[in-house]
């Protein structure tokens, strides 16, 4: 248990500047950048339930496919992939813990022609959007993917792949509690077992009470994945993110490192398995396992890998992801509380280096970059958010 010391505790009562409710990579990241600004705040999560969305988090930094039609997004992601150097080596020295990071680059691997014609329209269409920000990805031939994984043999219909340099995977587990112990290092307080269960205006911040007291706050945010639309609640507000399940199977271990490199729904874990994993499945909260869905899963990673079929399958498991409606991340206040923020999104490890980048700074009140500001509720109201 990791407690901090800087909120001013009465009794079972607290008073913070910042009071986070969600304590994943985004909380928690917004937690730590809060913190290094000399800020009062406190960092809130419950107990870990089945359907996190961590539990089917491969750890990647994937920016080469965010997001035809949507130059703010790709922007967003390649400025966020260039944060991580710099956040990895702060998030280490203030935390004591190592986090295995590895800028490798990605590949999405194109099973037949049509398929790497397709990818390679997309992937000249995100070039032409980025203008002079520039686009640093490229299609590659089959022998060029081959250089880039010698290890493998690629299924006889895999003709190339998209590669993008500036994607790259790490462990996620170690960076959230490397942002939470940072947090705490820098005189934040991280509340684990803490469920918010009334939250109500006092003066001008607001009054949480949760399962361990309750906690007075300046200003809050709402960091809780799905749990936002409970959340939201409270203020009247229909927070527009829907679960999407996840379907995933873990091989083997591999005593090899095989694919230093990450393929788009295709990982080796730093613990040697192979991760499988790619669809996306709107079945509401629904944590039902088919083996239809793993097993269409598995005859698209042996068509790219066929060595994958001598491995045993040890585990398959589904879990439920957060999806803002329309794909897009969330970053807001409240209507009616401009000193309550809501943040959702889809891709939080990926965003997560330009989130500590700037999220505190918008719920400091000094706004968002302008890339980020698409990326409110306005967008939604005709999709019924209030």
């Amino acid at each position: 248990m990791i407690l901090g010391n800087r909120s001013k505790k009465s009794a079972d009562r607290r008073q913070v500047d910042v009071l986070v409710i969600g304590g994943g990579v985004t909380g928690a990241g917004v937690g730590f950048g809060l913190a290094k600004k000399g800020v009062r705040v406190c960092v809130i999560d419950d107990t870990p339930v089945v359907d996190r969305a961590s539990r089917s988090n491969m750890g990647l930094i994937w920016v080469q496919s965010k997001a035809l039609g949507i130059p703010e997004y790709m922007r967003w992601g390649f400025n966020s992939s260039r944060h991580f150097p710099g956040l990895i080596a702060e998030l280490e020295e203030t935390s004591g813990i190592h986090i295995p990071y590895n800028p490798t680059g990605g590949l999405i691997p194109c099973v037949g022609e049509e398929e790497y014609g397709r990818r390679a329209e997309y992937i000249e269409g995100l070039r032409k959007e980025a203008g002079d920000f520039g686009y640093n990805g490229t299609m590659i031939s089959r022998s060029e993917l081959e250089k880039l994984l010698p290890k493998i043999s690629f299924g006889d219909k895999v003709c190339g792949a998209a590669w993008c340099e500036e994607d790259g995977f790490l462990e996620p587990l170690k960076m959230m509690f490397a942002m939470r112990k940072a947090m705490v290092n820098l005189g934040g307080t991280f509340l684990p077992e803490c469920r918010a269960h009334t939250i109500r205006r006092e003066g001008s911040g607001y009054l949480v009470t949760t399962s361990r007291g309750e906690i007075a706050c300046d200003k809050l945010v709402l960091a809780g994945g799905l749990s936002n639309r409970q959340l939201g609640a409270w203020f009247d507000l229909k927070v527009p993110v829907t679960p999407d399940r996840a379907q995933d199977l873990l091989t083997e271990r591999v005593t090899d490192n095989v694919l230093p490199i990450p393929i788009l729904g295709l990982t080796q874990t730093p613990g040697g398995t192979i991760m499988v994993g790619y669809k996306h499945e709107y079945v509401g909260t629904d944590t039902g396992f088919t083996p239809e869905a793993v097993s269409s899963e598995g005859r698209w990673a042996v068509s790219v890998w066929p060595d994958l079929a001598k491995l045993r399958v040890i585990r398959c498991w589904s879990c439920l992801r957060v999806m803002p409606v329309d794909g897009l991340p969330i970053y807001d206040t409240v209507p009616g509380h401009d000193n309550v923020f809501v943040f959702n999104c889809h891709s939080a490890v990926t965003l997560s280096g330009i989130h500590v980048a700037t999220l505190p700074d918008y719920v400091l009140g000094n706004g968002l970059p302008e890339d980020g500001k698409i990326f409110s509720l306005s967008r939604f109201t005709k999709t019924g958010a209030k």
